[in-house]
């Protein structure tokens, strides 16, 4: 008879970071959508209200955005 050793495999989801001007943002719903999670704050930072979103990168076990703002020209 043969014998089979089973392994476990645990899958963890990566935890999620938003990087903006170098600091971290709270990450303040983990289940919605990361552009909703930045209009949230733009209620706090409104030049997020029209930023771009980078990523994800998966860097050291996190999948890690970066938001950025839209550059523009007035007139």
């Amino acid at each position: 008879m043969t014998q089979t050793k089973h392994t476990e495999l645990t899958v963890t989801e990566p935890v999620r970071k938003i990087i903006y001007e170098g600091r971290e943002l709270a990450d303040v719903n983990p289940a919605a959508d990361i552009h909703d999670v930045v209009k949230i704050h733009a209620v706090t930072h409104p030049e997020l209200a029209t930023a771009v979103i980078e990523g994800p990168e998966i860097k050291e076990g996190e999948r890690v955005y970066t938001v950025k703002k839209r550059l523009g020209t007035k007139g």
